[in-house]
């Protein structure tokens, strides 16, 4: 049965070209290690660029592909028709920005000659720096005492709403596209995340479990070997193993007990490398009599597999 893993990886590319290639589309923040929507003026102008960004993921959710689309959860929540403007949902896309506004709302002095804030955030402009206004003459508007709910709340606002309006209505609107239907409006923020990014945690013993023999036997010394390197690899040596032999680096919903890999023998034991067939979900590799030489191999393999050609 095809499982369809160069339609996975190709999606998985495409993604990673669109969110990290230079356009300017998205914003990293490194605390959260996720993407948010750009708030250059620049960026909000380019609608259709969103709008494709939406129908990538939309026609990835419609075809059964889990993208590693590192965004927050309130992204969903906003998919959903549930938008959410609080210092908590902040946290999730600039925590630093968000307790720097959960500072100024506890600060016992005098807000106005402490901080010397007007109603303004800033902002970028094609790149350069500049202020925007929160509301109509903010920039001669200052922040007191008084009025420091009134800023928190609008700066809040501006990240994850207003700022991003037209970026993100497009987005929205290319998702839906490919995949509105009575059957979303039963999905929670939580499980719409699951169906995109799949299942978080990687869980090698369930795959370990489920996973088939072709030519080995489980029992069979290289047999043991592999899973003895696989289950001591860091998380990112895990996912980068998922995606030499599955196209992708991500659990499907349920977990990976419910991904069918095949380990099939390719011949006696040599120098040869692993190789796979991610139409299958199939890693081949030679019978490797050593602990040593399944670690150097298999390394060499997982490690030189991106992409559709020769690196």
């Amino acid at each position: 049965i095809d499982e369809g893993g160069l339609r996975k990886e190709l999606f998985q590319l495409l993604i990673e070209a669109l969110f990290t290639g230079g356009y300017g589309l998205f914003v990293w923040n490194e605390e959260v290690r996720c993407f948010w929507f750009s708030r250059d003026s620049l960026a909000q102008e380019g609608a259709a660029d969103y709008l494709l960004v939406g129908l990538v993921v939309g026609l990835a959710i419609h075809n059964g592909i889990i993208l590693d689309l590192k965004v927050p959860t309130l992204l969903f929540s906003q998919v959903l028709g549930e938008p959410s403007a609080s210092l908590e949902s902040l946290k999730q896309v600039d925590p630093e920005l968000a307790r720097g506004l959960a500072q100024l709302l506890e600060f016992d002095g005098d807000v106005e000659v402490t901080f010397m804030a007007t109603f303004t955030v800033a902002a970028t402009a094609c790149g350069e720096p500049k202020t925007a206004e929160l509301l109509p003459g903010g920039a001669d508007r200052p922040v007191t005492n008084e009025s420091r709910e009134e800023y928190v709340r609008l700066v809040v606002e501006h990240i994850l709403l207003t700022g991003v309006r037209p970026a993100f209505d497009a987005f929205r609107r290319g998702l839906l596209t490919l995949c509105d239907g009575p059957a979303l409006s039963f999905l929670s923020p939580e499980e719409l995340e699951e169906l995109v990014c799949g299942t978080p945690h990687l869980d090698f013993a369930a795959l370990q479990a489920n996973t088939k023999y072709d030519g080995f036997r489980e029992t069979d010394v290289t047999v043991k070997h592999f899973w003895e390197v696989v289950h001591a690899y860091s998380t990112d040596e895990k996912r980068a193993l998922l995606a030499f032999a599955t196209g992708c680096d991500r659990a499907p919903v349920g977990g990976l007990g419910k991904l069918k890999l095949i380990l099939q023998k390719s011949g006696p034991d040599s120098m040869a490398l692993p190789h796979s067939h991610t139409c299958f979900n199939l890693l081949a590799m030679p019978a490797y009599t050593s602990r040593g030489k399944m670690r150097d191999r298999l390394g060499i393999a997982i490690h030189n597999a991106k992409g559709f050609g020769l690196q």
